[in-house]
């Protein structure tokens, strides 16, 4: 059910430590996959590498443009719930710079974006 879902703003690498605890979704080209598959960096859109942990190792390649939905650590670090990896031909043409903006819009902007929550059917 939708009101069962929390609310997970969109953020860049710069806006975690102000969700700490809290359920997000960040953005960015996943690398640097470690050796035994529970964790990998997130450069974010605003280009700073954010470490994600997984609960279970990953069973596949992932590189690229991938969207991590977690909860943010105490030292910034993303403990992953679910991730969405994109297929290439998505990542060559993911403009990160305009989506890196639209996050700022929306958070300096919060109350003209709702991105979360329930919604009312008429």
């Amino acid at each position: 059910m939708a009101g069962d879902t929390p609310y997970r703003p969109r953020l860049n690498a710069s806006m975690l430590h102000n969700y700490q605890g809290r359920p997000v979704v960040l953005m960015g080209m996943a690398h640097d996959v470690d050796n035994n598959g529970t964790s990998f960096k997130l450069k974010t859109s605003d280009g700073q590498d954010v470490q994600v942990h997984l609960t279970e190792p990953i069973t596949e390649y992932i590189d690229g443009l991938t969207e991590v939905h977690g909860e943010v650590d105490n030292r910034n670090n993303i403990i992953c719930q679910y991730y969405i990896a994109f297929p290439p031909e998505v990542s060559q043409n993911f403009d990160l710079d305009t989506y890196d903006r639209a996050v700022q819009l929306t958070q300096q902007f919060k109350e003209h974006y709702i991105t979360g929550g329930a919604v009312e059917q008429t």
